[in-house]
């Protein structure tokens, strides 16, 4: 069994903030951007890889909720490590 991911202690190689009214996936998707993944590549699609709506419904319950809402979801997808939370996407390599 792999071990769970962890944030890296690292700095992270791209920060995306997620706007009020966007879904957490397309924030993700933006992050991934910007830290070069090829999301166009033979490598999975997001949604093989995570349940979106999942992912979505888990951001907008949260941030309803304010500060007493905090998470961090720590996923590795595409050879990198994402970390979000309720505000913004971290990518880390």
């Amino acid at each position: 069994m792999p071990s769970p991911a962890q944030v890296p202690d690292d700095l992270p190689i791209a920060r995306t903030a997620i706007e009020a009214d966007e879904e957490a996936t397309d924030a993700l998707l933006r992050a991934a951007e910007r830290a070069h993944v090829d999301l166009d590549g033979p490598d999975p699609q997001l949604y093989d890889q995570i349940d979106a709506g999942a992912l979505d419904a888990l951001t907008a319950h949260h941030r309803s909720r304010g500060e007493s809402g905090d998470f961090v979801l720590v996923a590795d997808l595409w050879d990198r490590t994402f970390v979000l939370t309720p505000e913004a996407i971290e990518v880390y390599p």
